[in-house]
């Protein structure tokens, strides 16, 4: 038999071998991916398969999560992150849970930001998100706040999905500092002006955006941007002083200490970038 024919058959048969191999390896990080997903501390239930599709129908792309908690999020988002070219931010004020649970599912395409996600908006200076991931504290003034900084950091035809958007107890929010605060859903609606609250829609379109809405597992909200012109639009109506102002109520309560109403779960307040008082 020819020598090259012979090195050809033998290139061809390494060459099918390394895409099987590939294959199984894909096909094992999907398992433990689900495995991760299933767990009991993961709230995300079946919408995380939501978020993942998303994100795994695109490529060259930069994801924003803001509130990592265990890392499902993250690693959703960051699933054949490198083969795709995407990257992926990661913002929280603890990584410590992260660091025990999540880690392993990313590699080195994400990038930590240990910071509140309002100042971290507010200074993001860095290339602007195709996708940003919001489950934070679940509180209108907290969500409002970081669509204020956000929303100037999306891409064209962007995505907002936002987490805990549709709560089993409708008529109260969060329970924070002895105060009962308003929900995320209520956030959602005002933003970006729904006709009625997001929860009682399972789909809305406007020249502006396109939204879906899932009630499952505490609900999550995908809303794609689809013209830059509508973010001023959308700003539009809100009082910002009062939402700015609530939320540095809120953020004082969590990062100053001398505060009668601190909330604390051992927060390294030290090393989270952080301003206690934001202004519109």
């Amino acid at each position: 038999m020819d020598e090259d024919i012979i090195i050809n058959d033998i290139l061809r048969r390494l060459s099918k071998l390394e895409k099987e191999v590939q294959s199984l390896s894909s096909y094992s990080k999907l398992l433990g991916l689900k495995e991760f997903i299933n767990t009991p501390k993961c709230d995300l239930g079946g919408n995380a398969w939501r978020l993942y599709e998303l994100c795994q129908g695109v490529s060259n792309a930069r994801f924003l999560d803001l509130g990592v908690r265990d890392g499902m999020s993250s690693a959703l988002m960051s699933f054949d992150a490198k083969e795709k070219n995407n990257r992926v931010c990661g913002c929280d004020v603890d990584f410590s849970s992260f660091l025990q649970n999540g880690e392993h599912f990313v590699d080195d395409t994400y990038t930590r930001y240990q910071a509140d996600s309002v100042t971290l908006g507010k200074y993001w200076e860095e290339p602007p998100f195709d996708l940003i991931f919001v489950d934070t504290l679940h509180t209108r003034e907290q969500v409002l706040a970081e669509l204020y900084f956000w929303s100037n950091h999306l891409q064209d035809n962007g995505f907002f999905v936002f987490h805990d958007s549709h709560w089993d107890h409708t008529t109260e929010g969060d329970h924070i500092g002895g105060k009962e605060w308003r929900r995320v859903d209520e956030a959602i609606t005002e933003f970006f002006n729904l006709p009625k609250n997001v929860m009682e829609l399972n789909s809305y379109a406007s020249d502006d955006i396109m939204l879906h809405h899932y009630a499952s597992d505490f609900g999550m909200t995908f809303i794609q941007v689809k013209k830059p012109d509508a973010i001023a639009r959308f700003k539009e109506g809100i009082d910002w002083k009062e939402v700015f102002d609530l939320r540095n109520e809120l953020n004082d309560m969590h990062f100053n200490k001398e505060n009668p109403n601190f909330v604390d779960w051992g927060q390294d307040i030290p090393n989270i970038q952080n301003e206690l008082v934001i202004t519109p």
